[in-house]
């Protein structure tokens, strides 16, 4: 046997082994874990911004792109959002034991379907420093033990908020097992976390197209997929310029690196010149290089030539692709043959335009007159999301805690016994 297979088999028992005591925990326990943990992110933000300086200096030495470096960075706003999170999760209700269903039948037999965790959940992301404080949290919160396991990229910024984890955990003299994370950065550490099948109930992949399929095809346990953020707005006539400006420019550029992003604009046809021009020169200002069909080139001629492939191109850059349509329905069959099942806006005061767009897109998130950058699980009221899943089972859009559960019946009789 390996040394790393060993040592991923230990980690596997020791997270298993933890199950135990997490179900001994009350909701309260599993929220003054939390609170303890913001706790100590305060108390250690010198560290945590110490620590990922180091990650952002390796970055530029290796040369990583501009937005995986922007994905890296923690500042002091970014500190105090995470103990935002951690706090508003602590304060959630709890989403275990809860009633979902309750019947009898005939025979006197009483029936209740209550949630209850899933188990032991390896998560494995790329360059977000903040998945090892979200993750953690709302597993916590939804008495799940984490496996965390992030990119080398950001392993020191990942490990100064892990020690803040166990500092928490040790505290409060509660097993540091509740949180297990893999501190070292061989690839092989992966291939053996998804064929953990003794151990390990579900894998999260949350990073790159690439680590996604990857880990979809190899993992012999079952995968909930955050695959990328194609993501689609679409322009309908009679929609005015200037609230058509501000929420495309907010859905492309507020931050052009998340999945989130708006990465193609449909515009309709009928939609003059000069507030399409008004949009395009507004993006093109604050750097955002337009890639256009035919007609949208016409009319600013400033436009890139857009090819087959830009259509199905995640760029999380300052990069957008533009098409003009002729309808509600053109841009519907676009967007579900191009999108990536992740999040599409539409702007328009027509009402059967929006019920047409909600009818027909097949996307998990669907905005009206709204900005793409809305797809993120703190938004929808889930305190934090451990990704968006693209898959339609068993959980699909933001996950938060309440998603991090199965369920159980819980079956009361009276000594009946089933006749022959």
């Amino acid at each position: 046997m390996s040394d790393i297979k060993e040592k991923m088999m230990q980690i596997g028992q020791m997270a298993k082994e933890a199950t135990e005591d997490m179900r001994k925990l009350s909701a309260a326990d599993r929220s003054r874990i939390l609170m303890n943990i913001s706790a100590f992110i305060k108390i250690n933000e010198k560290k945590i911004l110490e620590a990922n300086q180091k990650d952002i200096d390796e970055a530029k030495i290796k040369n990583l792109s501009a937005p995986l470096i922007n994905r890296l960075i923690l500042d002091q706003k970014k500190v105090n959002a995470l103990v935002s999170t951690v706090e508003s999760v602590a304060q959630m209700p709890d989403p275990l034991g809860q009633i979902l269903d309750e019947w009898s039948q005939p025979n006197g037999l009483s029936f209740k379907k209550i949630t209850v965790p899933l188990g032991v959940i390896g998560i494995i992301y790329e360059s977000r420093p903040n998945v090892t404080v979200d993750a953690a949290a709302l597993c916590l919160r939804s008495g799940n033990i984490p496996i965390l396991r992030g990119g080398k990229e950001c392993i020191h910024s990942n490990t100064a908020l892990y020690n803040c984890i166990q500092e928490a955990l040790t505290d409060l003299g509660f097993n540091k097992n509740l949180v297990c994370f893999i501190d070292d950065i061989d690839r092989g550490f992966v291939q053996e976390l998804i064929q953990l099948n003794d151990y390990v109930d579900l894998i999260i992949p949350r990073g790159g197209l690439s680590l996604i399929q990857s880990i979809s095809k190899n993992s012999t346990i079952p995968t909930l997929k955050h695959l990328n953020g194609i993501c689609h707005t679409y322009w309908d006539k009679g929609y005015d310029k200037d609230l058509a400006e501000k929420v495309i420019v907010n859905a492309k550029l507020r931050r052009p690196e998340i999945c989130g992003a708006t990465e193609t604009l449909l515009i309709n046809e009928e939609i003059d010149d000069l507030s399409i021009k008004h949009v395009l020169q507004s993006l093109a200002s604050q750097d955002c290089v337009i890639r256009a069909d035919n007609k949208i080139q016409n009319i600013f001629p400033n436009a890139e030539k857009a090819n087959d492939e830009d259509w199905s191109t995640e760029y999380l850059d300052k990069i957008l692709s533009v098409k003009m349509v002729r309808n509600i329905e053109d841009a519907t069959k676009h967007i579900n043959k191009y999108s990536s099942g992740h999040t599409e806006s539409c702007l328009t005061n027509t009402s059967s335009t929006i019920e047409y767009f909600f009818q027909q897109c097949d996307s998990a998130i669907l905005l009206h007159n709204a900005s793409t950058q809305f797809a993120d699980g703190g938004e929808f009221g889930f305190g934090a999301e451990i990704g968006i899943s693209t898959d339609k089972l068993h959980v699909r859009g933001p996950v938060g805690a309440q998603h991090l559960t199965t369920f159980k019946y819980l079956v009361s009789g009276d000594n009946q016994i089933r006749p022959k």
